[in-house]
């Protein structure tokens, strides 16, 4: 036992080691008032010990540091988060912008046809003698092998909203109808993708590409090839997945495709 060391005026401390490897600390005030004792086992005196050397001291200086970098993130997350809304917010309205010039511009060639004018349906070397069409024609320039068909949610399968086409990699994947490039994007899902938006409100999706080939805001003629067939995204084999979509709602490719296109021609 160690003799009383005094703390201050109004009191002392008292350490004791009863045995190797513990500790009985012991405050007393004068007058008996608040007296404490800490007892410490055999495992928080080496804690004690171990946070008291240069070590010690400097793993609490990186945990200080630690927590401190955690909790600046932290009040950082909600700037972050409203931050992504606004892009996901602005993502939307350039989306809508472009579909609205999209229906315009159909607007435009209608009424060019019906006044009889011809500078729409011009070469292909200009953006603006682009004529939007629906899409009727094979979106690959061979006929391919049709893996999985447009099929609906049930008991055993999930909905599957277009075609799988099995094709060589790299084999060149065509506008099903001439239309603006509306979006190129690269995900998980479908890996590289684009999709065009067409006259009437059609619209046509080309996945797991290997090469994309046009870029948003494109006007691409029927048949121009847009990409090359890959195996991009989740998916185990080169293949092209085909959607065809009119006004968000599903349709069935094949009920538009025509069957000479298939073949190889694309008028």
């Amino acid at each position: 036992m160690t003799n009383p060391q005094p703390t201050d005026a109004r009191g002392y401390g008292n350490i004791y080691t009863p045995h190797a490897g513990s500790m009985i600390i012991q405050v007393q005030r004068e007058g008996g008032l608040a007296n404490r004792t800490i007892i410490l086992g055999t495992r928080q005196v080496k804690l004690l010990r171990f946070f008291m050397s240069r070590v010690g001291r400097l793993v609490l200086a990186l945990l200080a540091v630690s927590w401190a970098f955690f909790g600046f993130q932290s009040v950082r997350v909600p700037v972050l988060t409203a931050e992504i809304r606004k892009m996901e917010k602005d993502a939307l309205r350039l989306d809508t912008l472009t579909r609205t010039l999209v229906q315009l511009q159909q607007q435009y060639d209608q009424v060019q046809l019906m006044l009889g004018a011809t500078s729409t349906t011009g070469g292909a070397g200009s953006p603006d003698s682009v004529r939007l069409t629906t899409p009727t024609v094979w979106p690959l320039a061979i006929p391919g092998y049709v893996t999985r068909g447009t099929t609906g949610s049930n008991t055993y399968t999930d909905a599957h909203p277009g075609l799988d086409v099995a094709a060589p990699l790299g084999t060149p994947i065509r506008a099903a109808g001439g239309g603006v490039v509306v979006e190129v994007k690269e995900d998980a899902e479908y890996g590289l993708s684009v999709r065009l938006a067409h006259l009437d409100g059609y619209e046509t999706l080309y996945a797991h590409a290997s090469k994309i080939l046009v870029e948003t805001g494109d006007r691409v003629p029927r048949g121009q090839v847009i990409a090359l067939s890959g195996n991009s995204g989740r998916s185990t084999a080169p293949h092209l997945h085909f959607e065809v979509r009119r006004a968000g709602k599903v349709l069935d490719p094949m009920q538009l495709i025509t069957k000479e296109s298939r073949n190889g021609n694309v008028q």
